[in-house]
């Protein structure tokens, strides 16, 4: 039997091109009762379908257990997805985000506050120019879905990015319109690192800092690793207490350099589009019987 994501997802695809098909033909009010109904099916089914998997999810979210507040990823492996399943690492890539999109919902699901992943990194400008210039392309087709995503379950997206001048104009107008539509949410904050470097985050946070010094603005006997967090691009939220890296790579690859000191680190030998909700249960349940010291 397939597993109550699955059939969840399938719903939910049922819904979408309803959806579609509704706004293109002008559908009238009887047409919009339908389409709640079967957005309802589809919630429905989240609920109720193979009960040992919504166990598991149960036994994740005990109010005894510590749940991670913030969850950092690596989606490594679609490149290499792609050319095993499809023939071209470009279909990797977009397993890759059908596969956030479901990871969203999972996180979600288990009470997650915090979702970071590492999507383009700086280094990855080296890449040959036709490739980069279809990952911005694909990237442009993906951010409607993600969009519609993220509106359809509450989840705030935000961009962050250690070196945006690289990115293309039309790229940056459509995250900064989907930061904007999304900016009421009130469920999971989705953060997509985008033209980002863990190293050169620290090193924007320094200019800021030392800009600030001399303002007269800072104190420089008052900086200390408070300081340098409130200026990296996470500032504003906890580090992250998770980091899971797919395809079987053990490095961090110049993500979160400074913000993963302290959190637990998952590595999978599954590429990104492989990983199943199983496998997050897993991650949590291993950081429920991890004992967190902080250096002490």
């Amino acid at each position: 039997m397939a597993s109550f994501s699955a059939i969840y997802g399938f719903c939910l695809r049922i819904y979408y091109a309803f959806q579609a098909a509704l706004r293109a033909v002008g559908a009238a009010g009887g047409g919009w009762a339908l389409l709640a109904a079967l957005r309802a099916i589809g919630f429905g089914l989240r609920s109720e379908v193979k009960k040992s998997d919504r166990d598991a999810l149960d036994e994740c979210c005990d109010d005894n257990l510590v749940v991670p507040r913030h969850v950092a990823v690596i989606m490594d492996g679609n490149r290499r997805f792609g050319r095993q399943k499809y023939g071209d690492s470009l279909s990797g890539h977009r397993a890759g985000g059908e596969k956030l999109r479901e990871f969203i919902l999972w996180c979600s699901d288990l009470g997650i506050e915090f979702l970071t992943v590492f999507a383009f990194s700086t280094e990855n400008w080296k890449r040959e120019e036709k490739e980069v210039q279809a990952m911005m392309e694909l990237f442009l087709s993906e951010v409607p879905r993600l969009g519609e995503h993220a509106m359809n379950h509450n989840c705030r997206v935000r961009f962050l990015a250690s070196d945006s001048e690289p990115l293309p104009a039309d790229v940056k107008a459509a995250v900064a319109s989907l930061e904007e539509m999304s900016s009421s949410c009130t469920g999971l904050t989705l953060n997509v690192c985008l033209s980002y470097g863990g190293r050169s985050d620290v090193v924007r946070a320094c200019r800021g800092i030392a800009e600030k010094v001399q303002s007269g603005e800072l104190d420089p006997r008052h900086i200390g690793d408070a300081t340098v967090k409130h200026h990296l691009l996470t500032g504003d939220i906890p580090d992250p207490d998770v980091l899971i890296r797919t395809s079987g790579e053990r490095r961090l690859s110049n993500f979160l350099m400074f913000q993963l000191a302290y959190a637990e680190l998952f590595f999978l030998e599954k590429h990104w589009p492989e990983v199943e909700q199983e496998d997050l249960m897993d991650v949590v349940k291993q950081f429920q019987r991890r004992h967190r010291r902080f250096g002490k």
